[in-house]
């Protein structure tokens, strides 16, 4: 659920799992550009911690851990707090700061977006609208795969987009930039964030929405 919760975090996958432990794969943005760790979890529910440590970090970064701390205040209110230890790359002073303003930021955005999404549970499930679709093509998985992750052509193959920008530094983690046409012709930017894996899914969150939007994944 943290695409939904966290303004940073484009998607997790759940790698494995007991009661008590979990490893998981992240892909967050980081000062503004996506990045992507494993990170292994120990869940302790009888005293409300969750302890993290980062298997794979990506530079700057060389380590990272921390626990997430829930404390009751009393029966309807806790503090929540967010801890983390961490090193930067051959110790470079540029590094740790980049780090330092990663993870404050991060943390900042994350904490807001927990008290936020915690509070509003109830009523944004219901504000926020889930819908599926689905179609058979008379093709090949990996041709209609190709033909989602080709987005730089989507501006000459699909009527309704007027312009578009596909990087993928990162082998599988894309940006897609789109000028996107509307029914009366006008036409509004959106920016995305993608993750890829070849030849059965492509996830994506947006980072730049278009008006009366908060969410799109």
């Amino acid at each position: 659920n943290w695409p939904r919760v966290f303004p940073p975090t484009i998607h997790v996958d759940r790698l494995e799992h007991t009661d008590r432990e979990e490893r998981i794969r992240i892909w967050a943005t980081a000062n503004g550009a996506p990045k992507s760790w494993t990170s292994r979890r120990v869940l302790d529910p009888d005293n409300l911690r969750i302890s993290f440590r980062q298997e794979v970090s990506t530079p700057p970064v060389a380590a990272m851990g921390g626990t997430w701390l829930t404390e009751p205040v009393d029966a309807t209110a806790c503090r929540v707090r967010l801890l983390h230890d961490y090193r930067a790359v051959d110790d470079d002073p540029a590094g740790l700061a980049w780090i330092d303003e990663a993870v404050d930021r991060n943390s900042r955005s994350e904490l807001a977006a927990l008290k936020t999404n915690v509070e509003f549970a109830t009523a944004a499930e219901e504000a926020t609208f889930s819908f599926e679709d689905t179609v058979s093509v008379a093709g090949s998985a990996k041709d209609v795969y190709d033909f989602i992750n080709e987005a730089h052509l989507w501006s000459e193959r699909l009527p309704h987009v007027a312009e578009v920008r596909l990087d993928e530094e990162t082998p599988g983690l894309q940006t897609l930039e789109m000028q996107t046409r509307a029914k009366d012709g006008s036409t509004h930017l959106t920016k995305s964030y993608r993750v890829t894996f070849p030849h059965h899914r492509i996830a994506y969150k947006q980072f730049t929405l278009p008006p009366l939007m908060t969410l799109h994944t």
